[in-house]
């Protein structure tokens, strides 16, 4: 059997990228490609930046800047770049990069967002209604995000987020990549009947592998673990990752292993710009609308439409007294959705879970 890969944050969708300016691969692990312009090779210099790490406005001496003549009163935007060969980091000119994958990287990457974390008494306090509710729930539906995976994988929008620009500050936690305890409190509440259906937006698999049962979750991105016949159907769960960088179609190539069938298999994996899965989308937005209880976890709720289906169940029921569905949410940082939401929790996950199920008195497993 082939050996345990641990899933990477990476989408193998390749961009159009001259081949000078082709960064060197990186030790961590990147996201799902944005689509990118394509651009034109520039100087030989230019062609070993790896990439941009901050970013400052210096007013200009003299008329000058970098021995270039300029108006006193324009500012020059440099950017610090470190280099494919290990050199240490250099300021340059916004002019010296001009049409360079770097600098287009850079300027799509998002401002961080400060995290703002809760008293640990309030944070326990809030826990504690989340699991009064869970008790009375017939119909709690669970929504996650990178965040809960976030102990052993980086994430997108949060600290160090892999598309924020604080990226480059991402250190590995250099250790297993294990289904975290917020992936098995879940698994474990599902055992105990507090968790109706689970729709996440993770492709790393971690859910599955934690125990939570397949036909009760919608992976809205795919799965990095699995790869399906083209022609049969047939799916095969794989202990390592199966896109290829050099895919076009999706194709990992192998082929289907049923009898008389030889399909060419397939992943899962979606793509900007790429269309959700017909049968994981229709489930999702079945069960949102049904749920009495919506429980956001590690999601910042800005892509659409996962963004807002924990609050389907409320709007619709928006004017019914008494019984109103419930929606919560549990990050660290602020989302477009914190003021529709009944209850917001700034803490961290493991921590929130923890409380909720010590309150319902749930036992988690150890890996």
């Amino acid at each position: 059997m082939a050996r345990t890969v641990a899933p990477s944050r990476r989408k193998m969708k390749t961009r159009t990228v001259s081949k000078a300016l082709q960064p060197r691969r990186s030790s961590r692990s990147k996201p799902m490609k944005r689509r990118a312009k394509p651009v034109a090779a520039t100087e030989t210099t230019m062609a070993e930046v790896l990439e941009i790490v901050d970013e400052r406005v210096r007013p200009t001496a003299n008329g000058k800047a970098n021995g270039r003549s300029t108006s006193k009163t324009q500012p020059v935007t440099q950017y610090r770049c470190s280099w494919m060969d290990g050199a240490p980091d250099q300021w340059l000119d916004e002019c010296d990069l001009a049409n360079t994958q770097a600098l287009y990287d850079w300027q799509t990457r998002e401002d961080v967002v400060a995290e703002q974390r809760e008293s640990a008494k309030v944070v326990l306090e809030k826990s504690t209604l989340l699991a009064s509710w869970l008790k009375t729930s017939k119909r709690p539906v669970f929504y996650t995000g990178a965040g809960i995976s976030a102990s052993v994988l980086p994430t997108f929008r949060g600290k160090n987020g892999l598309w924020t620009k604080d990226a480059h500050k991402y250190v590995s936690p250099n250790k297993p990549v294990v289904p975290t305890f917020g992936h098995r409190a879940i698994a474990a509440l599902e055992r105990a009947g507090f968790v109706y259906f689970l729709v996440t937006q993770n492709y790393d698999g971690l859910s599955g592998k934690s125990g939570f049962p397949p036909l009760k979750q919608s992976e809205l991105h795919g799965n990095i673990f699995l790869e399906a016949c083209d022609k049969c159907g047939h799916e095969y769960y794989r202990d390592f990752e199966v896109p290829l960088e050099s895919s076009v179609h999706h194709e990992t190539g192998r082929w289907c292993e049923q009898p008389d069938c030889g399909g060419t298999l397939r992943d899962n994996i979606v793509h900007f710009e790429e269309a959700l899965p017909w049968h994981a989308l229709k489930m999702a937005n079945a069960k949102s609308t049904g749920a009495d209880l919506s429980i956001a976890i590690g999601t910042s709720l800005r892509v659409e439409p996962a963004a807002s289906m924990p609050f389907k169940s409320s709007r619709r029921n928006r004017q019914r007294s008494g019984g109103r569905p419930h929606a919560v949410i549990i990050n660290l940082q602020p989302t477009p959705f914190d003021d529709e939401a009944d209850l917001v929790i700034r803490g961290d996950i493991d921590q929130v879970l923890g409380h909720v199920v010590a309150a319902l008195g749930v036992d988690v497993p150890a890996v």
